[in-house]
């Protein structure tokens, strides 16, 4: 496993915890528009999350990615290696966010 896939294997454990978070980690292919690894829903808040090896650091697009979730009212992480803040930073937001995620909601369906 590389460095990068360690660190995302610690987050989608991290993640795995939470029951009522929805995530999803896109596979990049060249179509579409490109994003962070990780985007998420928890109890109706948007999250993000970039995770990087040892010693990386953000591409500018992965920048920019950041900053318009970021101005549209998302979370975003970065976890990068075996630095601990943007792990636990992230830990802390789906702890907070948990609370009131008890059961599933049924969302109502128009049948017409």
């Amino acid at each position: 496993m590389t460095p990068e896939g360690k660190v995302k294997k610690k987050v989608k454990d991290l993640i795995a915890q939470y029951p009522h978070v929805y995530s999803e980690w896109p596979v990049p292919g060249g179509y579409g528009k490109s994003g962070l690894d990780c985007w998420g829903i928890i109890d109706g808040k948007a999250f993000a999350v970039e995770t990087k090896r040892a010693g990386q650091v953000l591409t500018d697009r992965q920048t920019k990615c950041m900053n318009e979730m970021l101005a549209a009212g998302g979370a975003v992480f970065v976890v990068a290696g075996d630095d601990q803040y943007g792990f636990t930073q992230l830990k802390a937001f789906l702890d907070a966010n948990s609370v009131g995620c008890t059961a599933i909601r049924n969302v109502p369906r128009n049948n017409a």
